[in-house]
């Protein structure tokens, strides 16, 4: 039986990685799909496969550094798809050449880090919430990351921005539960996306593997899941937790 089924769902950073696994799951479980990416031209060939493979799937403009492109893009899943149930907000990261330790890093990188990591998530939530409260329904999944949680030798921005980003959950759940709307995260470990692949060698990705419980990395279809199960009504009780899905590399003592 498919989860999904009739819901409308509008998916940020959702033409790569995590976000298109995402809307291509979510599609397969009988959702339409509101791309939201700021590389339009990947968000419309991504849109048009799902359409020619008869699932509902539109693209829009997504700046995460625009707030206004939330509004915009919430509006257009209403008057594409009739409403809004489901937001996942799926856009992160930092430029590591920037994003070192919290003595070096480039504190003029501060605002841009947090307007994508963090600022975006509020301003999707802002022009949700109303339509959702509304209804007295409606759902947000928030894509954090073990950084949240674990110190590192760089990423101190990204890390602080996913850690706003598990408790602005918790925020979420508290104060809008009361109408029927949950909010929950899930914090992935290395996961071979294609930004992943692309940004650490092969020598950096052992270095992550090697601290694994389980013997392989993970893959945005693992992510996926877990948003899908999320959203769905089988996480209905579930609100203002986040989900740890990283292979087992946060669970163990480091001496093992």
């Amino acid at each position: 039986m498919k989860k999904l089924v009739n819901k409308v769902a509008l998916i940020t950073g959702a033409s790569s990685g995590i976000g298109r696994a995402t809307a291509e799951r979510f599609v397969k479980e009988g959702a339409k799909v509101i791309i939201a990416d700021h590389n339009p031209e990947r968000a419309q060939k991504l849109a048009a496969s799902l359409r020619d493979n008869e699932f509902h799937a539109e693209a829009v403009m997504f700046e995460a550094s625009d707030k206004r492109c939330a509004a915009r893009a919430v509006d257009k899943a209403i008057e594409l798809f009739g409403g809004i149930d489901c937001i996942v907000n799926n856009i992160g990261g930092s430029d590591l050449s920037k994003d070192l330790s919290a003595g070096e890093l480039d504190i003029n990188y501060f605002d841009e880090v947090m307007h994508v990591n963090l600022r975006s998530m509020i301003a999707t939530a802002q022009a949700a919430l109303p339509y959702m409260i509304g209804r007295k329904e409606g759902c947000f999944v928030n894509v954090a990351s073990i950084s949240g949680f674990l110190g590192d030798s760089r990423g101190t921005l990204y890390g602080i921005g996913k850690a706003g980003v598990i408790n602005l959950t918790r925020y979420i759940a508290t104060q809008y539960g009361k109408y029927g709307i949950r909010c929950n995260a899930v914090a992935p470990g290395l996961i071979l996306t294609p930004a992943a692949v692309e940004n650490l060698t092969q020598e950096e990705r052992d270095k992550f593997l090697r601290h694994n419980s389980l013997p392989y990395a993970g893959k945005p279809e693992d992510i996926a899941n877990v948003i899908t199960f999320l959203a769905g009504e089988d996480a209905r009780y579930i609100t203002g937790q986040t989900i740890v899905a990283d292979g087992g590399m946060s669970c163990h003592n480091p001496t093992l």
